[in-house]
C-alpha cells in the first residue's frame, strides 16, 4: 500500500511545521506531478514551507495507461483539479490511500471505494497511533487553524 497526497494537506500541515509527524504516521509519502508543480508554483510566490516538503515526498509518476485513465476522468470530472485525480488514479491502481481534505475527492474516494485520510482523519490516527499526545494534537490544531486560515470543525472526535 502507498500514501499519496494531494496538496491541500501537504500545505496546511507544511505550514504547521508537521511534515515529520506525517511521515511518522505514514512513511513515505508519494505526491503526483500535479501536486509537485503546485508546490513548486507556491514556492515561486514566496511559501518557504514547500522546501520542507519537497524534501520529504516523493514524486510518484503515472504510468501510460494511468496517464491515459487521468486524461479521461478529466473530461469527466471537471470538479476536481488535476491533483485529486492524478492521486486518485494512482491510488486506485496502486492499492493506495489518498490523503486529501477536498469534499469532492473525498466523495469519488468513497463512490469507487478508494481509502482516503483527511485531516481529522490524520490527526485522529496521530492519536490513536501515539504519534502525538491530545495536548501536542490540540496544539497543532491551533498551529494549522492559524497558519492555514482554517477551522477543523469537531475536534472533540479526535479523541473517541
Amino acid at each position: 500500500m502507498i500514501v499519496v497526497s494531494d496538496s491541500d494537506i501537504l500545505s496546511m500541515f507544511g505550514k504547521a511545521g508537521a511534515v515529520s509527524h506525517l511521515k511518522q504516521l505514514f512513511g513515505e509519502i508519494y505526491i503526483p506531478p500535479a501536486v509537485y508543480e503546485e508546490l513548486r508554483r507556491a514556492k515561486e510566490i514566496g511559501f518557504d514551507f514547500v522546501d520542507d516538503l519537497i524534501d520529504n515526498i516523493m514524486i510518484l509518476n503515472l504510468s501510460g495507461e494511468e496517464y491515459s485513465e487521468f486524461v479521461r476522468l478529466v473530461k469527466d470530472e471537471r470538479y476536481l483539479h488535476s491533483g485529486e485525480l492524478q492521486g486518485i488514479v494512482l491510488c486506485r491502481n496502486r492499492d493506495g490511500v489518498l490523503l486529501t481534505n477536498d469534499r469532492r475527492a473525498k466523495n469519488f474516494c468513497k463512490r469507487d471505494d478508494i481509502a482516503y485520510f483527511d485531516a481529522k482523519g490524520i490527526l485522529r490516527s496521530f492519536y490513536r497511533k501515539r504519534v502525538l499526545n491530545e495536548e501536542e494534537i490540540r496544539s497543532l490544531v491551533k498551529e494549522i487553524e492559524e497558519k492555514d486560515n482554517t477551522k477543523i470543525k469537531g475536534v472533540w472526535e479526535i479523541f473517541e
